[in-house]
């Protein structure tokens, strides 16, 4: 059997993108149809009109290249509310919220498990949402967050005082609670002689200005990794996972310090500490007192993050989805 055609729709986290990259320089016909529209607010009438014409536009323009292609492979279980329309057979990708939140709302909830039930097959992104998938979904599958490791600049902490990262956004979803108490601890370890940093990004931004995180405009993605590259540490998120944030300054070969333990996780190469610790943590990090091997991170990052892998997981499930067709 030669290789499904696949037609990616919507992106999470670059994961369709890393995804169809990889497979395109295998020669495989994989193609993305982004999402609609940025998410936004459709107010009045007019809004509304607007949102429907656009909306319905896309729906066709879905239709036409899901007839051309073998596997639709929709991310984020939320997009199926809209993308069922031009394609009712599909392969469905869980990223986060859309299983892990939006099911559990009375309005958007009963799409969200449609969307599982009905999809060929199932994917999950981080080990957290097996609770969320599985029960509706026994056999879906868990592929970690893709990682172009060669797309990420090595790391090279910049010269000058140590330079802290936050990698995540500001948002309840990544545990802010705690790392608003991390960077104020930071503040009042190490004062002015580290430069905290963070993105102005999410609705608890200002306060992690207010406990003296110096917030940076959003700009490209390559920005952004080479902000986590150029760290002397990064702090992950604290919801529990590593995110695809977490997972590039990994593949940069940064130290990296998640401020909560990580269960679901075998032995990632980062320093998982209670948050009270992770003062500490950096601390050490910076001072030298705890061996660092970028090297080590990088491998770790490609042998069980790599996009490569990934895509043969993928390619193969998609394999198996036409074979049930018959």
């Amino acid at each position: 059997m030669s290789s499904p055609s696949v037609l990616h729709v919507n992106d999470a986290a670059f994961t369709a993108e890393r995804m169809i990259a990889e497979a395109r320089r295998r020669g495989l016909s994989w193609d993305l149809l982004p999402k609609a529209a940025p998410d936004q607010a459709w107010p009045g009438l007019g809004g509304q009109a607007r949102r429907a014409l656009i909306g319905g536009r896309w729906v066709a323009r879905l239709a036409l290249q899901a007839r051309r292609h073998d596997i639709v492979h929709v991310h984020s279980a939320s997009t199926v509310a809209h993308s069922r329309w031009g394609a009712p057979r599909f392969v469905l990708h869980c990223h986060g919220t859309d299983v892990r939140t939006a099911q559990y709302s009375p309005s958007r909830g009963p799409a969200i498990v449609e969307a599982l039930h009905r999809a060929e097959a199932v994917l999950y992104s981080t080990p957290d949402l097996a609770e969320h998938v599985l029960p509706h979904r026994p056999e879906a599958a868990y592929l970690p967050v893709p990682i172009d490791v060669d797309a990420v600049p090595e790391w090279a902490p910049a010269p000058g005082r140590p330079q802290v990262v936050f990698a995540s956004r500001w948002s309840p979803d990544k545990g802010v609670e705690t790392q608003l108490a991390v960077a104020r601890d930071l503040v009042a370890r190490f004062g002015s002689r580290i430069d905290l940093v963070g993105l102005d990004w999410g609705p608890c931004s200002a306060d992690a200005a207010a406990a003296g995180v110096r917030l940076l405009p959003r700009t490209g993605h390559g920005a952004y990794l080479a902000l986590l590259a150029g760290a002397s540490v990064v702090i992950g998120q604290s919801a529990g996972i590593l995110a695809a944030s977490e997972l590039e300054a990994l593949a940069a070969g940064a130290p990296v310090v998640v401020p909560v333990p990580l269960p679901l996780y075998e032995q990632p190469p980062l320093v998982a500490v209670p948050a009270a610790g992770t003062a500490d943590a950096v601390g050490a990090l910076l001072e030298g007192d705890r061996t660092h091997d970028a090297d080590a991170v990088r491998r770790w990052t490609r042998s069980t993050h790599g996009v490569a892998g990934a895509v043969d997981t993928v390619e193969g499930l998609h394999r198996d989805v036409l074979a049930v067709r018959g």
